[in-house]
């Protein structure tokens, strides 16, 4: 075998593992928007979100601890973890699980997935990534495919609408600027013990919020165990060691472009367990987003 084709192979090998790592976050995250929808009716939003950010963060440092790994001491990694446990999980779950009690999913899912947007604007005034013309047109064409994929579940609310509409609103922003932030920060931290920190970080603020807004008050019961365990180990600290390695491989735009993906994911995983049919929304919506991600991470050719 020959240089040249060790490098393909290689290529080809790495490509396939990024590949699958976008597919199982997109069906992990994609699954967990139905199962925080049915978790909140055990618990108060806020509480709920501090319970899944430090049973997350206590599971993943103490496996660090378990094999061996010992906690970083160094400033800057705890830098990076606070802040993105402020803005990634304080900011974003806490937002987003507020959301829910005012709006329904799927007005709350159109709003937080506008970060893809956001952070190929902020990857671009911050990080001097290229926001070309067919990029930017893919991210809108995303946008759009999942305004169609949800648009047969928007249905009108009473209560006050607009302040779910706030909160949803500034769960995006605030996971936007977590994910600037981290792509910003040094590429040789410990992206498992990030994971572990700033859930941890981020579980203070939530814990204080739930206790000065809301009687933190849970009905334990089958519904409230399984539901927390999969917010905490599948939706937090794994999904969030995938994405934060994702972001070390790829584009900040790139990846954010592959999120698109997961209201549609969530969206069919629904359909499928009620036993409901596919409308024509959803399949108009899923073309769009798979164009929206194509135009994205396609290569540009640069003549010479």
């Amino acid at each position: 075998m020959n240089a040249t084709e060790t490098v393909s192979r290689s290529a080809t090998a790495s490509r396939a593992i990024v590949s699958s790592a976008f597919a199982l976050l997109c069906l992990i995250w994609g699954l967990a928007f139905v199962v925080f929808h049915v978790g909140l009716t055990t618990t108060p939003p806020l509480t709920y979100a501090a319970l899944r950010a430090g049973l997350a963060g206590v599971v993943l440092a103490g496996w660090l601890r378990l094999t061996g790994s010992t906690l970083p001491r160094d400033q800057a990694t705890h830098l990076t973890a606070l802040i993105c446990g402020l803005l990634n999980v304080a900011g974003f779950w806490g937002l987003q699980n507020v959301s829910l009690r005012f709006v329904s999913p799927a007005e709350t899912a159109i709003l937080v997935y506008v970060q893809p947007l956001l952070t190929a604007f902020g990857a671009w005034l911050f990080l001097d990534e290229r926001l070309s013309a067919p990029k930017l047109l893919g991210l809108l064409a995303g946008i759009g495919g999942v305004v169609a994929v949800l648009s047969s579940q928007l249905s009108p609310n009473g209560g006050e609408p607009f302040v779910g509409y706030l909160c949803a609103l500034g769960g995006g922003i605030s996971w936007a600027s977590g994910t600037i932030f981290f792509k910003s920060r040094p590429h040789g931290q410990n992206l498992i013990w990030i994971a572990a920190l700033q859930a941890l970080y981020g579980c203070v603020p939530l814990a204080l919020a739930a206790i000065l807004f809301e009687r933190p008050a849970i009905t334990f019961g089958v519904t409230f165990v399984w539901t927390i365990l999969y917010a905490s180990l599948a939706s937090s600290a794994l999904a969030y060691v995938i994405w934060f390695w994702l972001l070390r491989q790829r584009a900040a735009s790139e990846v954010a472009a592959f999120i698109f993906l997961v209201p549609l994911v969530a969206t069919i995983g629904d359909r499928v367990l009620l036993g409901d049919r596919f409308g024509i929304s959803v399949l108009i919506g899923g073309l769009l987003i798979v164009l929206g991600i194509w135009l994205v991470n396609r290569p540009i050719n640069v003549k010479k």
